[in-house]
């Protein structure tokens, strides 16, 4: 009786009602899209880390991460790219000499890191090849070819073509300058990194650092699968026992920080969207209650108790945003459906974004736990707002609230 009762007063008073379920609406659909859509600009920026940068696993000289020399060396890292190459699990390995140096030009100097890299098999790892905006991919066959950022080619005041001398110290601690020619100009997605990575062949780099065709500074491995990720590092370990073998969540903490801080942000985003939604919920049932005082008197003189008001009370709430929530979380739902697939496009902001490694589209993302904690707060917190005009039904004194015009 007393659920019929509730369910047949939040509708004596459509257009209240209305006003407290498209609150809810409005509410959950902000908290939910806000949710995927900075989910969706840390993916792409991980994804794009990972996928383009670090790979899944990177594979050291146990010194080399400290001291940043080429002198510490993978030996025999020939074979042992051989092998992982061959694994089902993997989807692209290469192997990278890098050194740390400076780039001239005809006007100024900047600090760089130079990599050695195959061409053919990093086009599933660095993807220079697809971020080329000049130039074509190590096309000439020349050995002094160099790929340059093109926030660097602005800095060196440099064009495609160009003549830069790089700096750098072999593995004896000798100083050696190399002549290069710009052969492509590239722009990524983080123009940081455009600043201060350059590439060369790995062949030609070796030379120059007195390393052998079997060493390597570095060895990359990329994944068909993340979710093996644990499983095959262990693999990788035996396989290379004296490396230093590292995945991309030691190889850069923050992008960790990141995804298990999201959980924080999901309950701090959501619990300020709600907590404006309360102050609405509050006002409307406390309108509700007031203009409802000789009918809740009546109550309470024909025989319901305090604890019986209280619990209608609750109730009409708890059935306003039964309705609300759901239809909150589907229109929320359909919106990151629907803006996932084609993305959002940002690209007035890209300069901005690119310099700390974001995408100007973005593909909003949840997960399906999300939408679970976003309802279960937004019941909390709907039921916490209906307490106080509940308390305030129950303060009325039957005999007065009869005889209120």
């Amino acid at each position: 009786m007393l659920v019929q009762i509730a369910w047949r007063n939040i509708w004596r008073n459509k257009t209240r009602s209305f006003v407290v379920i498209g609150s809810i609406v409005i509410g959950l659909w902000a908290s939910v899209f806000i949710l995927a859509f900075a989910w969706g600009l840390y993916k792409n920026n991980i994804d794009e880390s990972v996928n383009r940068q670090l790979s899944h696993i990177q594979i050291h000289h146990p010194e080399f991460t400290n001291q940043q020399e080429s002198k510490y060396v993978i030996k025999n890292s020939d074979s042992i790219l051989s092998i992982l190459q061959k694994e089902d699990l993997v989807q692209a390995a290469s192997a990278r000499s890098i050194t740390q140096g400076m780039i001239t030009s005809p006007t100024t100097v900047a600090g760089v890191t130079i990599y050695g890299i195959s061409p053919k098999a990093e086009i599933k790892q660095i993807g220079l090849n697809e971020n080329l905006i000049e130039g074509d991919y190590f096309a000439s066959g020349k050995g002094n070819e160099i790929f340059i950022g093109e926030k660097l080619t602005k800095k060196l005041k440099i064009k495609l073509r160009s003549k830069v001398v790089v700096t750098f110290t072999d593995i004896h601690s000798n100083i050696v300058s190399a002549a290069f020619r710009v052969g492509g100009i590239y722009k990524s997605k983080n123009l940081s990194l455009d600043e201060v990575n350059v590439y060369v062949q790995k062949q030609s780099l070796d030379k120059l650092l007195d390393l052998q065709p079997s060493e390597s500074n570095e060895l990359a491995i990329l994944l068909k699968d993340e979710a093996a990720l644990e499983s095959y590092k262990s693999g990788v370990q035996q396989l290379v026992p004296s490396g230093k073998v590292e995945d991309w969540k030691d190889l850069s903490p923050h992008l960790e920080m990141v995804i298990e801080s999201f959980n924080l942000y999901t309950y701090i985003i959501t619990g300020i969207i709600l907590l404006a939604l309360t102050f609405g919920i509050v006002n409307t049932m406390l309108m509700s209650v007031l203009e409802r005082i000789r009918e809740l008197g009546m109550l309470m003189a024909i025989g319901f108790n305090k604890r019986k008001i209280f619990s209608m009370i609750m109730l009409e709430t708890f059935f306003l945003t039964l309705i609300g929530c759901p239809l909150g979380l589907f229109i929320g739902w359909l919106s990151i459906l629907i803006l996932g697939t084609y993305g959002i496009n940002i690209a007035i902001f890209s300069e901005g974004l690119a310099s700390y490694g974001f995408s100007s589209i973005i593909y909003p993302e949840l997960d399906n736990q999300i939408y679970w904690i976003v309802a279960i707060m937004c019941l909390i917190t709907a039921l916490l707002s209906a307490i106080y005009p509940a308390y305030r039904a129950l303060q009325l004194n039957p005999a007065e609230s009869i005889r209120k015009i």
